[in-house]
């Protein structure tokens, strides 16, 4: 059985390689590891607290998982998904919440110009050894699990 990972002395999280979701699970979040032909991985700054982390976000009313993710790239990065695969899920439990935030890899299919419109204000490239100096909790062992699961996805599908 897997250790949560503590993240305050109230929320504790679970990466969940693969998992499924069920008919009662519910999931706050959509978010993708998308990489260019290089290797690299998209991050993005938050402007209002100016911290760096993956593309992504939460679903709108009558979207699916798909639709919500490919939205909030284009929102928030300007880009085009191609060869989306869901990796799984991170559970997360609040004192009376019990929810889910699903994680994508992806390869960049079209890199329009970024225009800030939401919150974000600058998008980059980094190679995945490199997260750490954008990323403040890229050492944390949820983060780093789905890291280590996107880049062997990747390198599968690359070799």
């Amino acid at each position: 059985m897997k250790e949560y990972e503590m993240i305050s002395d109230t929320c504790k999280m679970l990466w969940m390689e693969g998992y499924e979701l069920k008919d009662e699970d519910v999931y706050t979040q959509v978010s993708a590891y998308v990489f260019n032909d290089d290797g690299e991985m998209l991050v993005v700054k938050n402007e209002g607290e100016n911290t760096w982390t993956i593309p992504g976000g939460h679903p709108e009313p009558g979207e699916t998982k798909l639709e919500s993710l490919e939205r909030e790239m284009m929102e928030e990065a300007c880009i085009v998904l191609k060869d989306i695969n869901y990796l799984g899920a991170v559970n997360v439990i609040e004192p009376g919440k019990d929810y889910y935030q699903l994680r994508y890899t992806a390869h960049v299919g079209e890199l329009k110009p970024f225009v800030q419109e939401m919150e974000i204000s600058e998008r980059a490239w980094v190679k995945p050894e490199n997260l750490k100096q954008y990323i403040t909790w890229a050492d944390g062992i949820s983060f780093k699990a789905q890291v280590e699961s996107a880049v062997n996805f990747w390198n599968k599908k690359h070799e």
